[in-house]
């Protein structure tokens, strides 16, 4: 069972999750989006190139981790859903 979540959450993920945000959301994400992308510009243009090797690897690890607690909450859904049924 849980392969098959597994592989529902990467179906839900690539192809389901846009479409999930509301119309404000949608707008704040890609504000927000476009904000991250000038400050990391700004940011390697600014720090040494070994300090901001240590800043995208700790970004890395804060994607990774978002990308499993979103799994995780997709994972919980799934489950009490179906237990609702």
């Amino acid at each position: 069972m849980q392969e098959v979540v597994h592989v529902l959450w990467e179906y839900a993920s690539r192809y389901c999750l846009e479409g999930c945000y509301g119309i404000d959301a949608r707008q704040n994400r890609e504000e927000c989006a476009n904000m991250v992308s000038r400050s990391w510009e700004a940011l390697e243009k600014a720090c040494p190139p070994d300090v901001f090797q240590r800043v995208a690897a700790l970004c890395d690890g804060w994607e990774e981790l978002r990308g499993w607690d979103m799994e995780a909450a997709f994972v919980c859904g799934f489950h009490l859903g179906a237990s609702l049924r």
